[in-house]
């Protein structure tokens, strides 16, 4: 096991981590957003517009966060200008994906607010959003062939299509209560934990690592970002959202089928089943139906079973990267891990 102790959940949160691992990355990620800021230029001002106000509406940037900490975390005394590769470029492709998976995730679920503002989708309607979301994904591209070489080109395209066939896969299963775990967690690896991982891989990459490193840092942003979504799914039904910025009961208003939601129906009595066929499969929702879902959540304890599996998912991840010397990086990707649990607490 790694001799790296992670930091205290109960001293640190997860957003303080985040900001420590930012602070120390600080000089790379003042470069992936300078590369960002250019590539958001465009002829067409509505497209700029677009972009720039989801981009910079405020985000973690969790993702390029990634690819930096991983390339530091390794980075076998190689100088930048030595390598071909440009793991700021990089991150910055991984942060264009992302932004444009959210285009198009919010216009497929009919979002109205993220992060606390209005969705584009909302304010320049679905059209608008879906083309600015391509707009990101080419200029994603574009960063890829510039910064990158064949395999990181290849590990951020197969991943592009990873994603939209995870967008596919949920929307066919739109609010349909039968689907069972391995559904639900097909989709939030080919969703979530899918860049994740490429992130990480195209960092080791840059920092000319092994394949042994490059397969133990796919492992940890799998691993990972599976534990992220799952905490993201139970935070929804969880009592600490305001703390977070989230929006109380969003997931159950939309009538996403979320891990929680597939317990508590798998558990349900027949009266309770008709609840969830009502509130998440018609989408026919009363006042009081939020409560009464969070009650059948707690008498089936879904919510705890769902923080069990996402602990299953975040040792895998902190034992992927045990094959790495300590060092500043990987405590601290260690601890990001580790305190990504207590969000929900």
């Amino acid at each position: 096991m790694t001799n790296v102790i992670p930091l205290n959940i109960n001293q640190f949160t997860f957003e303080e981590l985040i900001s420590d691992l930012t602070e120390l990355c600080k000089q790379d990620l003042v470069s992936v957003n300078t590369i960002i800021l250019d590539k958001l230029d465009s002829n067409v001002p509505l497209v700029q517009e677009v972009a720039k106000y989801l981009i910079l509406s405020g985000g973690k940037r969790l993702r390029p966060l990634l690819t930096v900490s991983s390339f530091h975390m390794i980075n076998n005394n190689i100088k930048q200008k030595e390598n071909s590769i440009n793991h700021i470029g990089l991150a910055a492709a991984v942060e264009f994906i992302h932004a444009a998976t959210l285009l198009h995730d919010d216009v497929i679920d009919e979002s109205k607010q993220r992060r606390g503002k209005p969705t584009a989708n909302e304010k320049w309607k679905n059209k608008t959003s879906v083309l600015v979301g391509d707009f990101l994904f080419s200029r994603a591209f574009q960063l890829m062939t510039k910064y990158g070489n064949y395999t990181t080109l290849r590990i951020l395209a197969d991943t592009s299509v990873i994603i939209s066939e995870g967008e596919v896969l949920e929307l066919a299963n739109d609010k349909n209560l039968e689907i069972n775990e391995d559904i639900y967690f097909d989709v939030v690896n080919a969703k979530t934990a899918s860049l994740f991982s490429a992130a990480s891989q195209v960092g080791a990459i840059s920092a000319n690592a092994s394949n042994t490193e490059i397969n133990a840092l796919k492992s940890f942003g799998t691993n990972f970002g599976m534990t992220f979504q799952l905490v993201d799914d139970a935070i929804d039904y969880s009592s600490n959202k305001k703390i977070l910025g989230k929006n109380t009961g969003d997931d159950f208003k939309e009538g996403k089928i979320t891990l929680p939601i597939i317990l508590a129906y798998g558990r349900s009595n027949e009266k309770e089943k008709k609840f969830w066929k009502r509130t998440i499969s018609n989408l026919e929702q009363e006042n009081g139906d939020f409560d009464n879902a969070l009650e059948i959540i707690n008498k089936y304890q879904c919510i705890e079973d769902t923080i069990k599996r996402a602990n299953h998912f975040s040792n895998v991840a902190i034992d992927s990267i045990d094959i790495f010397k300590d060092n500043q990086y990987k405590e601290k990707l260690v601890s990001l891990v580790s305190t990504s649990i207590s969000r929900i607490y």
